[in-house]
């Protein structure tokens, strides 16, 4: 039984989405739950599954980061 509440605990920490801040009629800090196959917040103000860094664009993996 604590077997199963531990992996329920586990499971419950690991699939927490991560948020970013999006447009929204006009407003770039609307704070966005990503989809679940978003690893990176960007610059652009999007919700990104791969994120290359370069000029001007910056990738981060915390939540309402950049």
């Amino acid at each position: 039984m604590k077997l199963l509440v531990c992996a329920l605990v586990l499971v419950l920490v690991c699939s927490h989405s991560l948020k970013c801040f999006t447009c929204v009629n006009g407003n770039c800090k609307t704070a966005t739950e990503c989809p679940e196959s978003s690893n990176f917040c960007k610059t652009s103000r999007t919700c990104e599954e791969f994120c290359v860094p370069g000029v001007n664009i910056y990738c981060c993996q915390e939540d309402l980061c950049g």
